[in-house]
């Protein structure tokens, strides 16, 4: 068995210092964008398997997505995670038809909005968070 010299362990050893390149900065809207998607993206695939193979995930899935909601919910406050689960998870229907969703401000008319992206619906509240006249109920 060959012994080895540890007193020579690391004289030829040379060591240059990495670059390290400064990663972008993610937003916290691209954030928000990405986690919309792929929580969307799950709904979808879980009643393709439902439609398709007859095998029903969200009984499995449902403390995953109550997990999530609840940290949407910490992050976001209440009126804002229900407007962002009703993105995901009822803004479709079944063929893929998208609802609008009606917003009532006081002393103006109703508004419908068409929700058809995440970066949309950042920006609505975005602009909700502003407005101080908003009907919640």
């Amino acid at each position: 068995m060959k012994k080895f010299n540890l007193n020579n362990f690391g004289k030829k050893l040379k060591v240059s210092q990495r670059s390290i390149q400064k990663q972008p900065e993610v937003t916290e809207k691209e954030l928000f964008v990405e986690t919309v998607n792929m929580l969307y993206e799950c709904w979808l695939r879980s009643n393709a398997a439902y439609e398709t193979f007859k095998i029903n995930l969200l009984e499995y899935e449902e403390k995953y997505f109550q997990v999530i909601e609840n940290l949407i919910l910490v992050k976001y406050g209440t009126w804002k995670t229900e407007i962002i689960l009703w993105y995901i998870f009822a803004r479709e229907d079944a063929e893929g038809n998208i609802a609008p969703l009606i917003l009532q401000i006081k002393e103006k008319e109703d508004e419908e909005v068409l929700l058809e992206t995440p970066e949309q619906l950042w920006d609505l509240l975005e602009r909700l968070n502003n407005e101080s006249d908003l009907n919640f109920e």
